[in-house]
Protein backbone atom coordinates (compact mmCIF):
# COMPACT_ATOMS: atom_id res chain seq x y z
CA UNK A 1 0.00 0.00 0.00
CA UNK A 2 2.85 2.34 0.85
CA UNK A 3 4.51 1.59 -2.50
CA UNK A 4 1.27 2.36 -4.38
CA UNK A 5 0.91 5.65 -2.51
CA UNK A 6 4.50 6.55 -3.34
CA UNK A 7 3.93 5.73 -7.00
CA UNK A 8 0.81 7.87 -7.06
CA UNK A 9 2.72 10.83 -5.62
CA UNK A 10 5.45 10.55 -8.24
CA UNK A 11 2.87 10.22 -10.99
CA UNK A 12 1.40 13.54 -9.89
CA UNK A 13 4.90 15.07 -9.89
CA UNK A 14 5.46 13.82 -13.42
CA UNK A 15 2.24 15.36 -14.68
CA UNK A 16 3.00 18.62 -12.91
CA UNK A 17 6.39 18.68 -14.63
CA UNK A 18 5.01 17.76 -18.07
CA UNK A 19 2.08 20.18 -17.97
CA UNK A 20 4.38 22.96 -16.78
CA UNK A 21 6.41 22.43 -19.95
CA UNK A 22 3.27 22.56 -22.10
CA UNK A 23 1.97 25.74 -20.42
CA UNK A 24 5.31 27.61 -20.47
CA UNK A 25 6.19 26.77 -24.07
CA UNK A 26 2.64 27.40 -25.31
CA UNK A 27 2.18 30.73 -23.57
CA UNK A 28 5.62 32.04 -24.49
CA UNK A 29 4.95 32.34 -28.26
CA UNK A 30 1.33 33.31 -27.70
CA UNK A 31 2.52 36.29 -25.62
CA UNK A 32 5.66 37.23 -27.58
CA UNK A 33 5.25 36.15 -31.23
CA UNK A 34 3.25 38.55 -33.37
CA UNK A 35 3.09 36.13 -36.30
CA UNK A 36 3.01 32.40 -36.92
CA UNK A 37 6.42 30.82 -37.64
CA UNK A 38 7.49 29.93 -41.16
CA UNK A 39 6.57 26.24 -41.19
CA UNK A 40 3.26 26.81 -39.42
CA UNK A 41 2.13 29.25 -42.12
CA UNK A 42 2.91 26.63 -44.75
CA UNK A 43 1.21 23.86 -42.78
CA UNK A 44 -2.03 25.84 -42.38
CA UNK A 45 -2.47 26.83 -46.01
CA UNK A 46 -1.55 23.33 -47.16
CA UNK A 47 -3.95 21.73 -44.72
CA UNK A 48 -6.85 23.92 -45.81
CA UNK A 49 -6.86 21.85 -49.02
CA UNK A 50 -7.21 18.50 -47.15
CA UNK A 51 -5.07 16.58 -49.62
CA UNK A 52 -3.48 13.15 -49.03
CA UNK A 53 -0.08 14.71 -49.56
CA UNK A 54 1.77 17.91 -50.46
CA UNK A 55 4.77 18.48 -52.64
CA UNK A 56 7.23 18.44 -49.73
CA UNK A 57 5.74 16.09 -47.17
CA UNK A 58 2.96 13.69 -46.17
CA UNK A 59 -0.27 15.29 -44.91
CA UNK A 60 -0.82 14.66 -41.18
CA UNK A 61 0.90 17.79 -39.73
CA UNK A 62 -0.85 20.04 -42.26
CA UNK A 63 -4.20 18.51 -41.34
CA UNK A 64 -3.51 19.15 -37.65
CA UNK A 65 -2.44 22.75 -38.29
CA UNK A 66 -5.41 23.61 -40.49
CA UNK A 67 -7.89 21.69 -38.37
CA UNK A 68 -6.98 23.63 -35.23
CA UNK A 69 -6.22 27.06 -36.74
CA UNK A 70 -9.76 28.32 -36.16
CA UNK A 71 -10.03 27.27 -32.52
CA UNK A 72 -8.68 30.51 -31.03
CA UNK A 73 -8.71 34.16 -32.07
CA UNK A 74 -5.25 33.95 -33.65
CA UNK A 75 -4.71 31.14 -36.19
CA UNK A 76 -1.24 30.40 -34.78
CA UNK A 77 -2.17 30.02 -31.12
CA UNK A 78 -3.67 26.54 -31.36
CA UNK A 79 -0.61 25.39 -33.33
CA UNK A 80 1.63 26.31 -30.40
CA UNK A 81 -0.48 24.16 -28.09
CA UNK A 82 -0.57 21.24 -30.52
CA UNK A 83 3.22 21.44 -30.92
CA UNK A 84 3.65 21.17 -27.16
CA UNK A 85 1.16 18.30 -27.05
CA UNK A 86 3.65 16.50 -29.31
CA UNK A 87 6.39 17.09 -26.74
CA UNK A 88 4.02 15.96 -23.99
CA UNK A 89 3.66 12.66 -25.86
CA UNK A 90 7.46 12.29 -25.84
CA UNK A 91 7.75 13.02 -22.11
CA UNK A 92 4.92 10.61 -21.32
CA UNK A 93 6.39 7.82 -23.46
CA UNK A 94 9.78 8.06 -21.71
CA UNK A 95 8.04 8.10 -18.32
CA UNK A 96 6.00 4.98 -19.15
CA UNK A 97 8.84 2.91 -20.60
CA UNK A 98 11.29 3.70 -17.79
CA UNK A 99 8.68 3.29 -15.04
CA UNK A 100 7.92 -0.22 -16.29
CA UNK A 101 11.33 -1.46 -15.10
CA UNK A 102 12.37 1.18 -12.56
CA UNK A 103 11.22 3.24 -9.62
CA UNK A 104 8.90 6.11 -10.60
CA UNK A 105 11.35 8.80 -9.47
CA UNK A 106 13.94 7.42 -11.90
CA UNK A 107 11.31 7.58 -14.65
CA UNK A 108 10.63 11.21 -13.74
CA UNK A 109 14.34 12.05 -13.92
CA UNK A 110 14.69 10.32 -17.32
CA UNK A 111 11.73 12.21 -18.78
CA UNK A 112 12.98 15.49 -17.31
CA UNK A 113 16.37 15.06 -18.99
CA UNK A 114 14.70 15.61 -22.36
CA UNK A 115 14.42 19.28 -21.39
CA UNK A 116 18.22 19.48 -21.59
CA UNK A 117 18.18 18.52 -25.29
CA UNK A 118 18.06 21.30 -27.87
CA UNK A 119 15.46 19.36 -29.85
CA UNK A 120 12.99 19.60 -26.96
CA UNK A 121 13.14 23.28 -26.06
CA UNK A 122 14.28 25.85 -28.65
CA UNK A 123 12.98 23.91 -31.65
CA UNK A 124 9.51 23.06 -30.33
CA UNK A 125 7.58 26.20 -31.25
CA UNK A 126 6.73 25.42 -34.86
CA UNK A 127 4.05 22.86 -35.66
CA UNK A 128 5.55 21.04 -38.60
CA UNK A 129 6.39 17.56 -39.88
CA UNK A 130 9.36 17.20 -37.55
CA UNK A 131 7.27 17.99 -34.47
CA UNK A 132 4.45 15.58 -35.28
CA UNK A 133 6.92 12.88 -36.24
CA UNK A 134 8.50 13.14 -32.77
CA UNK A 135 5.15 12.43 -31.16
CA UNK A 136 4.43 9.51 -33.49
CA UNK A 137 7.88 8.06 -32.78
CA UNK A 138 7.26 8.23 -29.03
CA UNK A 139 3.82 6.65 -29.31
CA UNK A 140 5.00 3.92 -31.70
CA UNK A 141 7.77 2.94 -29.32
CA UNK A 142 5.68 2.85 -26.14
CA UNK A 143 2.73 0.95 -27.65
CA UNK A 144 4.97 -1.57 -29.39
CA UNK A 145 6.84 -2.08 -26.11
CA UNK A 146 3.53 -2.82 -24.39
CA UNK A 147 2.51 -5.10 -27.27
CA UNK A 148 5.75 -7.11 -26.90
CA UNK A 149 5.67 -7.30 -23.11
CA UNK A 150 1.91 -7.62 -22.50
CA UNK A 151 0.77 -9.33 -25.71
CA UNK A 152 -2.62 -7.63 -26.07
CA UNK A 153 -3.91 -7.26 -29.63
CA UNK A 154 -5.15 -3.75 -28.82
CA UNK A 155 -1.54 -2.67 -28.26
CA UNK A 156 -0.44 -4.27 -31.53
CA UNK A 157 -3.22 -2.44 -33.38
CA UNK A 158 -2.34 0.88 -31.71
CA UNK A 159 1.33 0.40 -32.60
CA UNK A 160 0.31 -0.22 -36.22
CA UNK A 161 -1.76 2.97 -36.22
CA UNK A 162 1.17 5.02 -34.93
CA UNK A 163 3.54 3.42 -37.45
CA UNK A 164 1.24 4.65 -40.22
CA UNK A 165 0.69 8.06 -38.63
CA UNK A 166 4.45 8.44 -38.26
CA UNK A 167 4.93 7.75 -41.96
CA UNK A 168 2.08 10.17 -42.70
CA UNK A 169 4.07 12.76 -40.74
CA UNK A 170 7.47 12.25 -42.32
CA UNK A 171 9.03 9.43 -44.29
CA UNK A 172 12.13 9.17 -42.11
CA UNK A 173 9.87 7.42 -39.58
CA UNK A 174 10.73 4.46 -41.79
CA UNK A 175 14.20 4.32 -40.19
CA UNK A 176 12.59 3.50 -36.85
CA UNK A 177 10.26 0.96 -38.48
CA UNK A 178 13.17 -0.79 -40.18
CA UNK A 179 15.13 -0.89 -36.92
CA UNK A 180 12.20 -2.45 -35.08
CA UNK A 181 11.63 -5.03 -37.81
CA UNK A 182 15.27 -6.12 -37.59
CA UNK A 183 15.05 -6.20 -33.79
CA UNK A 184 11.92 -8.37 -33.89
CA UNK A 185 13.53 -10.70 -36.40
CA UNK A 186 16.77 -11.37 -34.52
CA UNK A 187 16.09 -10.91 -30.81
CA UNK A 188 15.69 -14.31 -29.13
CA UNK A 189 13.02 -13.08 -26.71
CA UNK A 190 10.90 -11.54 -29.49
CA UNK A 191 11.28 -13.85 -32.49
CA UNK A 192 8.59 -16.17 -31.24
CA UNK A 193 5.99 -13.42 -31.44
CA UNK A 194 5.92 -13.84 -35.22
CA UNK A 195 3.92 -17.03 -34.56
CA UNK A 196 1.17 -14.97 -32.89
CA UNK A 197 -1.46 -12.72 -34.56
CA UNK A 198 -0.02 -9.51 -33.06
CA UNK A 199 2.62 -8.56 -35.65
CA UNK A 200 0.20 -9.19 -38.51
CA UNK A 201 -2.45 -7.02 -36.88
CA UNK A 202 0.19 -4.26 -36.69
CA UNK A 203 1.15 -4.70 -40.34
CA UNK A 204 -2.47 -4.78 -41.52
CA UNK A 205 -3.49 -1.65 -39.62
CA UNK A 206 -0.44 0.33 -40.77
CA UNK A 207 -0.87 -0.66 -44.43
CA UNK A 208 -4.58 0.16 -44.36
CA UNK A 209 -3.96 3.66 -42.99
CA UNK A 210 -0.97 4.44 -45.19
CA UNK A 211 -2.43 3.10 -48.47
CA UNK A 212 -4.31 6.30 -49.47
CA UNK A 213 -1.08 8.28 -49.31
CA UNK A 214 0.69 5.69 -51.47
CA UNK A 215 -2.09 6.08 -54.02
CA UNK A 216 -1.63 9.88 -53.87
CA UNK A 217 2.13 9.48 -54.41
CA UNK A 218 1.55 7.39 -57.53
CA UNK A 219 -1.00 9.90 -58.85
CA UNK A 220 1.45 12.78 -58.28
CA UNK A 221 4.54 11.16 -59.77
CA UNK A 222 6.24 10.64 -56.37
CA UNK A 223 6.79 14.38 -56.00
CA UNK A 224 7.61 14.13 -52.28
CA UNK A 225 10.44 11.68 -52.93
CA UNK A 226 11.88 14.03 -55.55
CA UNK A 227 11.79 16.85 -53.01
CA UNK A 228 13.71 14.71 -50.52
CA UNK A 229 16.27 13.89 -53.20
CA UNK A 230 16.75 17.59 -53.95
CA UNK A 231 17.09 18.45 -50.23
CA UNK A 232 19.76 15.83 -49.58
CA UNK A 233 21.66 16.25 -52.84
CA UNK A 234 25.23 17.51 -52.66
CA UNK A 235 27.79 18.23 -55.35
CA UNK A 236 29.74 15.10 -56.33
CA UNK A 237 32.74 14.98 -54.03
CA UNK A 238 34.42 11.91 -52.57
CA UNK A 239 35.01 13.75 -49.28
CA UNK A 240 31.26 14.20 -48.80
CA UNK A 241 31.01 10.52 -47.92
CA UNK A 242 32.96 11.35 -44.77
CA UNK A 243 32.19 15.03 -44.23
CA UNK A 244 28.40 14.76 -44.31
CA UNK A 245 28.01 11.97 -41.74
CA UNK A 246 30.72 13.52 -39.55
CA UNK A 247 28.94 16.87 -39.65
CA UNK A 248 25.65 15.23 -38.73
CA UNK A 249 27.19 13.34 -35.81
CA UNK A 250 28.86 16.54 -34.57
CA UNK A 251 25.53 18.40 -34.66
CA UNK A 252 23.83 15.56 -32.81
CA UNK A 253 26.50 15.51 -30.12
CA UNK A 254 25.97 19.21 -29.53
CA UNK A 255 22.21 18.72 -29.32
CA UNK A 256 22.37 15.91 -26.73
CA UNK A 257 25.25 17.31 -24.68
CA UNK A 258 22.81 18.55 -22.04
CA UNK A 259 21.35 15.06 -21.62
CA UNK A 260 24.80 13.51 -21.26
CA UNK A 261 25.88 16.10 -18.69
CA UNK A 262 22.64 15.87 -16.75
CA UNK A 263 22.83 12.07 -16.66
CA UNK A 264 25.94 12.34 -14.53
CA UNK A 265 23.67 13.19 -11.60
CA UNK A 266 22.46 9.59 -11.76
CA UNK A 267 25.36 7.71 -13.37
CA UNK A 268 28.38 9.53 -11.96
CA UNK A 269 31.36 10.76 -13.99
CA UNK A 270 32.55 7.29 -14.95
CA UNK A 271 29.79 5.13 -16.36
CA UNK A 272 29.75 1.38 -15.76
CA UNK A 273 27.82 -1.01 -18.00
CA UNK A 274 25.07 -2.97 -16.25
CA UNK A 275 25.71 -6.70 -16.60
CA UNK A 276 23.49 -8.52 -14.10
CA UNK A 277 20.08 -7.93 -15.64
CA UNK A 278 16.89 -9.92 -15.43
CA UNK A 279 15.38 -11.19 -18.67
CA UNK A 280 12.78 -8.43 -18.55
CA UNK A 281 15.41 -5.72 -18.00
CA UNK A 282 17.57 -7.13 -20.78
CA UNK A 283 14.62 -7.08 -23.18
CA UNK A 284 13.87 -3.44 -22.29
CA UNK A 285 17.53 -2.47 -22.70
CA UNK A 286 17.87 -4.23 -26.07
CA UNK A 287 14.62 -2.71 -27.30
CA UNK A 288 15.81 0.78 -26.42
CA UNK A 289 19.14 0.11 -28.13
CA UNK A 290 17.24 -0.76 -31.30
CA UNK A 291 15.09 2.37 -30.95
CA UNK A 292 18.04 4.76 -30.50
CA UNK A 293 21.07 3.17 -32.16
CA UNK A 294 19.17 1.59 -35.07
CA UNK A 295 17.84 4.78 -36.76
CA UNK A 296 21.10 6.61 -36.04
CA UNK A 297 23.09 3.84 -37.73
CA UNK A 298 20.79 3.79 -40.74
CA UNK A 299 21.12 7.57 -41.23
CA UNK A 300 24.90 7.53 -40.92
CA UNK A 301 25.37 4.48 -43.18
CA UNK A 302 23.11 6.02 -45.84
CA UNK A 303 25.15 9.22 -45.77
CA UNK A 304 28.43 7.28 -45.89
CA UNK A 305 27.18 5.35 -48.91
CA UNK A 306 25.70 8.27 -50.87
CA UNK A 307 27.57 11.32 -49.61
CA UNK A 308 24.17 12.94 -49.12
CA UNK A 309 23.43 15.66 -46.60
CA UNK A 310 21.57 14.72 -43.41
CA UNK A 311 19.57 17.58 -41.93
CA UNK A 312 20.28 18.07 -38.25
CA UNK A 313 16.59 17.94 -37.35
CA UNK A 314 16.41 14.37 -38.60
CA UNK A 315 18.12 13.40 -35.36
CA UNK A 316 15.41 14.86 -33.11
CA UNK A 317 13.20 11.74 -32.86
CA UNK A 318 16.24 9.50 -32.45
CA UNK A 319 17.07 10.91 -29.02
CA UNK A 320 13.64 10.75 -27.38
CA UNK A 321 14.56 7.58 -25.54
CA UNK A 322 18.24 8.36 -24.96
CA UNK A 323 17.69 9.11 -21.23
CA UNK A 324 15.74 5.86 -20.90
CA UNK A 325 18.53 3.97 -22.64
CA UNK A 326 21.19 5.45 -20.37
CA UNK A 327 19.43 4.46 -17.15
CA UNK A 328 18.85 0.95 -18.50
CA UNK A 329 22.42 0.43 -19.79
CA UNK A 330 24.57 1.88 -17.00
CA UNK A 331 24.87 1.38 -13.28
CA UNK A 332 23.13 4.15 -11.35
CA UNK A 333 25.47 5.51 -8.71
CA UNK A 334 22.68 7.63 -7.23
CA UNK A 335 19.02 6.75 -7.60
CA UNK A 336 17.46 8.09 -4.44
CA UNK A 337 14.21 10.09 -4.73
CA UNK A 338 15.85 13.33 -3.55
CA UNK A 339 18.50 13.30 -6.29
CA UNK A 340 15.95 12.48 -8.98
CA UNK A 341 13.58 15.17 -7.74
CA UNK A 342 16.33 17.79 -7.72
CA UNK A 343 17.33 16.78 -11.25
CA UNK A 344 13.74 17.20 -12.47
CA UNK A 345 13.46 20.62 -10.81
CA UNK A 346 16.76 21.69 -12.36
CA UNK A 347 15.61 20.60 -15.81
CA UNK A 348 12.32 22.46 -15.37
CA UNK A 349 14.17 25.64 -14.40
CA UNK A 350 16.48 25.23 -17.39
CA UNK A 351 13.47 24.94 -19.67
CA UNK A 352 11.96 28.13 -18.23
CA UNK A 353 15.25 29.96 -18.81
CA UNK A 354 15.32 28.77 -22.43
CA UNK A 355 11.72 29.88 -22.91
CA UNK A 356 12.57 33.31 -21.49
CA UNK A 357 15.49 33.66 -23.92
CA UNK A 358 13.30 32.73 -26.90
CA UNK A 359 10.58 35.10 -25.72
CA UNK A 360 13.10 37.95 -25.45
CA UNK A 361 14.31 37.20 -28.97
CA UNK A 362 10.73 37.31 -30.26
CA UNK A 363 10.09 40.62 -28.50
CA UNK A 364 13.29 42.52 -29.28
CA UNK A 365 14.86 40.63 -32.18
CA UNK A 366 13.44 42.72 -35.02
CA UNK A 367 14.54 46.02 -33.46
CA UNK A 368 18.01 44.70 -32.62
CA UNK A 369 18.65 43.15 -36.05
CA UNK A 370 16.73 45.83 -37.98
CA UNK A 371 15.31 43.00 -40.01
CA UNK A 372 11.99 41.22 -39.63
CA UNK A 373 11.97 37.98 -37.68
CA UNK A 374 9.50 35.53 -39.16
CA UNK A 375 7.56 35.55 -35.88
CA UNK A 376 7.43 39.35 -36.01
CA UNK A 377 6.13 39.58 -39.56
CA UNK A 378 3.00 41.73 -40.09
CA UNK A 379 0.90 38.89 -41.47
CA UNK A 380 -2.42 40.20 -40.14
CA UNK A 381 -1.80 43.72 -41.42
CA UNK A 382 -0.72 42.37 -44.79
CA UNK A 383 -3.92 40.32 -45.03
CA UNK A 384 -5.97 43.45 -44.31
CA UNK A 385 -4.18 45.39 -47.04
CA UNK A 386 -4.54 42.57 -49.58
CA UNK A 387 -8.25 42.36 -48.84
CA UNK A 388 -8.64 46.14 -49.16
CA UNK A 389 -6.91 46.21 -52.55
CA UNK A 390 -9.05 43.32 -53.74
CA UNK A 391 -12.29 44.97 -52.60
CA UNK A 392 -11.48 48.19 -54.45
CA UNK A 393 -11.22 46.23 -57.69
CA UNK A 394 -13.70 43.39 -57.33
CA UNK A 395 -16.31 44.79 -54.92
CA UNK A 396 -16.16 41.44 -53.11
CA UNK A 397 -15.13 40.27 -49.65
CA UNK A 398 -11.96 38.23 -50.10
CA UNK A 399 -9.90 37.10 -53.07
CA UNK A 400 -10.49 33.43 -53.93
CA UNK A 401 -6.76 32.87 -54.59
CA UNK A 402 -3.54 34.58 -53.50
CA UNK A 403 -0.60 33.76 -55.77
CA UNK A 404 3.06 34.70 -55.90
CA UNK A 405 5.88 34.60 -53.34
CA UNK A 406 4.80 31.91 -50.92
CA UNK A 407 5.68 33.68 -47.67
CA UNK A 408 3.58 36.87 -48.10
CA UNK A 409 0.91 34.90 -49.97
CA UNK A 410 0.72 32.34 -47.18
CA UNK A 411 0.48 35.03 -44.49
CA UNK A 412 -2.23 36.90 -46.39
CA UNK A 413 -4.19 33.64 -46.62
CA UNK A 414 -3.71 32.40 -43.05
CA UNK A 415 -4.63 35.78 -41.52
CA UNK A 416 -7.62 36.34 -43.79
CA UNK A 417 -11.09 36.01 -42.31
CA UNK A 418 -11.57 32.60 -43.94
CA UNK A 419 -9.23 30.15 -45.72
CA UNK A 420 -8.00 31.46 -49.07
CA UNK A 421 -6.31 29.26 -51.67
CA UNK A 422 -2.57 29.88 -52.05
CA UNK A 423 -0.75 29.43 -55.35
CA UNK A 424 2.92 29.48 -54.22
CA UNK A 425 5.40 30.84 -56.75
CA UNK A 426 2.62 30.50 -59.36
CA UNK A 427 3.94 26.98 -59.85
CA UNK A 428 1.42 24.16 -60.44
CA UNK A 429 3.88 21.62 -58.99
CA UNK A 430 3.47 23.22 -55.56
CA UNK A 431 -0.35 23.45 -55.67
CA UNK A 432 -1.77 20.95 -58.18
CA UNK A 433 -5.30 21.76 -56.95
CA UNK A 434 -5.04 25.27 -58.46
CA UNK A 435 -6.41 25.85 -61.97
CA UNK A 436 -5.19 29.09 -63.56
CA UNK A 437 -8.31 29.17 -65.73
CA UNK A 438 -10.36 29.59 -62.56
CA UNK A 439 -8.11 32.45 -61.43
CA UNK A 440 -8.68 34.26 -64.72
CA UNK A 441 -12.43 33.71 -64.40
CA UNK A 442 -12.92 34.44 -60.69
CA UNK A 443 -9.99 36.73 -60.03
CA UNK A 444 -7.26 36.76 -57.44
CA UNK A 445 -4.22 38.60 -56.12
CA UNK A 446 -0.51 38.25 -56.87
CA UNK A 447 1.98 39.38 -54.21
CA UNK A 448 5.76 39.39 -54.22
CA UNK A 449 8.70 40.50 -52.12
CA UNK A 450 11.27 43.22 -52.91
CA UNK A 451 9.13 45.22 -55.36
CA UNK A 452 11.82 47.93 -55.60
CA UNK A 453 14.15 45.39 -57.21
CA UNK A 454 11.59 43.75 -59.44
CA UNK A 455 12.75 40.15 -60.07
CA UNK A 456 12.45 39.05 -63.68
CA UNK A 457 10.18 36.12 -62.88
CA UNK A 458 7.46 38.54 -61.72
CA UNK A 459 6.95 39.61 -65.32
CA UNK A 460 6.42 35.96 -66.18
CA UNK A 461 3.77 35.63 -63.52
CA UNK A 462 1.95 38.77 -64.68
CA UNK A 463 2.10 37.75 -68.34
CA UNK A 464 0.02 34.66 -67.54
CA UNK A 465 -2.73 36.90 -66.16
CA UNK A 466 -3.01 39.76 -68.69
CA UNK A 467 -5.89 41.50 -66.87
CA UNK A 468 -3.84 41.91 -63.69
CA UNK A 469 -3.69 45.47 -62.39
CA UNK A 470 -0.29 46.26 -60.88
CA UNK A 471 -0.67 48.61 -57.93
CA UNK A 472 1.62 50.63 -55.75
CA UNK A 473 3.40 48.35 -53.25
CA UNK A 474 1.89 47.75 -49.84
CA UNK A 475 3.97 49.45 -47.13
CA UNK A 476 3.87 48.54 -43.44
CA UNK A 477 6.05 50.21 -40.82
CA UNK A 478 7.01 48.36 -37.63
CA UNK A 479 6.14 50.13 -34.38
CA UNK A 480 9.01 48.47 -32.44
CA UNK A 481 11.57 49.61 -35.01
CA UNK A 482 10.18 52.85 -36.53
CA UNK A 483 13.60 53.83 -37.89
CA UNK A 484 13.65 50.69 -39.99
CA UNK A 485 12.52 50.98 -43.60
CA UNK A 486 8.91 49.89 -44.03
CA UNK A 487 8.17 46.42 -45.32
CA UNK A 488 7.22 46.60 -49.00
CA UNK A 489 5.18 43.96 -50.79
CA UNK A 490 4.39 44.19 -54.48
CA UNK A 491 0.79 43.52 -55.43
CA UNK A 492 -1.31 43.04 -58.55
CA UNK A 493 -5.06 42.40 -58.53
CA UNK A 494 -6.65 40.13 -61.12
CA UNK A 495 -10.28 41.24 -61.40
CA UNK A 496 -13.00 38.63 -61.97
CA UNK A 497 -13.89 38.29 -65.63
CA UNK A 498 -17.36 39.77 -65.11
CA UNK A 499 -15.88 42.95 -63.54
CA UNK A 500 -13.28 43.97 -66.12
CA UNK A 501 -10.87 46.87 -65.64
CA UNK A 502 -12.53 49.76 -67.44
CA UNK A 503 -14.10 52.55 -65.46
CA UNK A 504 -12.45 51.65 -62.18
CA UNK A 505 -11.68 54.58 -59.86
CA UNK A 506 -8.04 55.71 -60.00
CA UNK A 507 -7.46 55.00 -56.30
CA UNK A 508 -7.18 51.28 -57.00
CA UNK A 509 -3.77 51.94 -58.47
CA UNK A 510 -2.47 53.92 -55.54
CA UNK A 511 -1.29 52.83 -52.15
CA UNK A 512 -3.51 53.67 -49.15
CA UNK A 513 -0.25 54.65 -47.46
CA UNK A 514 2.09 53.10 -44.93
CA UNK A 515 0.49 51.47 -41.94
CA UNK A 516 1.99 50.94 -38.52
CA UNK A 517 2.36 47.39 -37.26
CA UNK A 518 0.96 47.13 -33.75
CA UNK A 519 2.91 44.06 -32.72
CA UNK A 520 3.04 42.19 -29.45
Amino acid sequence: MELEASSSVWTRWFWLFALTHVIVWSLMPILTAANAPLDTIEMIYWGNQWQWGYYKHPPLPAWLAAGTSGWLSDPAWASYIVAQACILACLWAVWEVVRDRNKPWIALAAAALLEACAFYNFTTIELNNNMVRRAMTALTVVFLYWAITKGRLAYWAAAGAFVALGLLSKYDHGMLVLSLVVFAAIHPQVRGLWKTPGPYVLIGVSLLLFAPHVWWMVENDFITLKYIQDRTHTEPNAWNHLIMPAKFLGEQLGAIAGILIGSMALLGFFWKWRSNLSDEDRLARDYLLAVVVGPLSIAVIASLATGGMIRSMLGAPIWIFLPALLVMCFERRRQDPLTCGRLAIGCACLSIVFATVVGARNTYGTAMREKYLRVDYPGSQLADQVQLRWQLVADAGQPPTIAGSWWPAGNASVYAGRPVDVYPECDPRFAPWIDETNIRAHGGVIVWENPDDQPTHIEGWLSRFPTAIVQQPIEIRHVKAPEMAPLKIGIAVIPPSHVGTEGKPPEIATSPGPRTLESK
